[in-house]
C-alpha cells in the first residue's frame, strides 16, 4: 500500500542519516511471479508477459537514484514531527544537494527548508513527488500505475517553504 512504502521511506532517511553505522540495506523478498507468491509483500510482481513494480519500489528506485557521499544536517521545521522525516545528503562529484522528505500525514504539510549554509543555489530544482490521497492504494496487475513519481521543477531559494502533498515521499534535487 501507499501507507506501508511510506513508512518504508521514512525509514529509508533514517538509515541515511545514520549512514556512517548502516553500510548497506537490501529489501526482501524482491520478487513474485503472479498466483505463485510464497508471501506478500514483493517488491516487483511480473507475469510471463508483464512486470508490475510496486509503489514501495518506486520508493527504493527514488532512493537509489538520489544517494549521496555526505550527509548534512537537515533543517526542516515542521509543526508536527510524529509523521514527518527528512534527510539531506550531498553528491560530491557533481555538488549537487539532495532533500528527501516524508509526508506520513493524510493531509497536505507546508513545511519551512533553510539551506543558508548552502552557496550557488539555482532558481529551480527538480521536485520527485511520490504521492495518492488515499493512504490504502497498490498499483496492482489491474492497475499498476495507480501511484507513480511525478517530477516537476520548481523554484528554490536559501529557505523556501515547500508543501508536501498527502502520503508522500519528495526529493528534492538542487544541482549547483
Amino acid at each position: 500500500t501507499l501507507r506501508a512504502a511510506i513508512a518504508e521511506a521514512a525509514y529509508l532517511t533514517g538509515l541515511e542519516r545514520n549512514g556512517d553505522v548502516v553500510s548497506f540495506a537490501s529489501y526482501a523478498p524482491l520478487l513474485a511471479k503472479r498466483n505463485h507468491t510464497h508471501w506478500n509483500p514483493n517488491l516487483i510482481y511480473f507475469t510471463n508477459t508483464g512486470v508490475f513494480p510496486t509503489i514501495g519500489y518506486h520508493v527504493q528506485q527514488m532512493f537509489s537514484v538520489n544517494n549521496g557521499d555526505t550527509y548534512l544536517p537537515t533543517n526542516v521545521s515542521d509543526p508536527a514531527p510524529a509523521d514527518f522525516a527528512a534527510s539531506c545528503v550531498k553528491d560530491s562529484a557533481t555538488g549537487t544537494l539532495i532533500l528527501k522528505l516524508v509526508n506520513g500525514s493524510n493531509a497536505p504539510r507546508p513545511v519551512h527548508v533553510d539551506l543558508a549554509g548552502a552557496k550557488a543555489l539555482p532558481a529551480t530544482a527538480e521536485f520527485t513527488v511520490l504521492a495518492g490521497p488515499d493512504p490504502m492504494a497498490v498499483n496492482d496487475f489491474g492497475s499498476p500505475r495507480t501511484v507513480v513519481p511525478r517530477v516537476a521543477r520548481l523554484p528554490v531559494a536559501a529557505s523556501f517553504d515547500p508543501d508536501l502533498p498527502a502520503n508522500s515521499l519528495t526529493v528534492i534535487r538542487i544541482a549547483p
